[in-house]
């Protein structure tokens, strides 16, 4: 298992937003770059980083549905590198799902002017949260597997979950997370349990079938 400290939740998250954003033209700001919508689609994204086994569960339905191969590859990737073990950071259930404060990685980015959060609101509360990149952000994104190679796993990982999120919201991903019944069933404030078995058997199933 995973230790957890804020710059490292911070280097998750920079990469997560990078990979889950698209372009931003801001004509009275040349320092944004990119935009990310929805803290539930963040927490989304953050809850198959920090849980291998249910990111190589999607990446099977993805091989049966499309019968893309590179799926299957992943998925096995991380039983091979002991990724349900050594990555994993374990996340609680909320009322609305998996979720975990990110205040004090967000902060540590906002201070540095990585990333600005912005969104919308009514007049009683907030109607929604996104969060922009800047272009010190995103070079950031670019420079830092130069750097620190170590971080190529983020880069990575980033990317193939926003491959599988696609272009669905927040509300539409966690939607998707429930329904594994091991997700849907945990106890409000309980952590959520591991996968690893019963994916782990899936996979060998289909191997053999491949």
């Amino acid at each position: 298992m995973a230790s957890r400290t804020p710059h490292r939740d911070a280097i998750r998250i920079l990469f997560i937003l990078n990979a889950g954003s698209t372009p931003q033209i801001d004509p009275h700001d040349d320092a944004v770059a990119r935009i990310f919508r929805g803290e539930a689609r963040l927490h989304a994204f953050d809850f198959w980083m920090r849980n291998p086994d249910y990111l190589a569960n999607e990446l099977l339905d993805g091989y049966e549905t499309s019968g893309n191969i590179k799926y299957l590859n992943a998925a096995e990737s991380i039983f091979l590198d002991d990724e349900p073990d050594l990555r994993k950071v374990p996340m609680i259930r909320y009322l609305f799902g998996a979720y975990d404060r990110l205040d004090d990685a967000l902060s540590l980015l906002r201070s540095r002017d990585l990333v600005r959060i912005t969104g919308s609101k009514n007049k009683t509360k907030v109607q929604e949260t996104d969060f922009i990149l800047t272009k010190i952000g995103v070079d950031f994104c670019m420079t830092a597997i130069t750097h620190a190679p170590i971080l190529k796993w983020y880069s990575e990982r980033s990317l193939l979950v926003a491959e599988i999120a696609g272009s669905r919201g927040g509300k539409a991903l966690k939607a998707r997370q429930y329904q594994q019944a091991e997700y849907a069933q945990t106890a409000l404030g309980g952590i959520i349990p591991s996968i690893s078995v019963s994916v782990k058997s899936r996979l060998e199933q289909l191997k053999q079938n491949a």
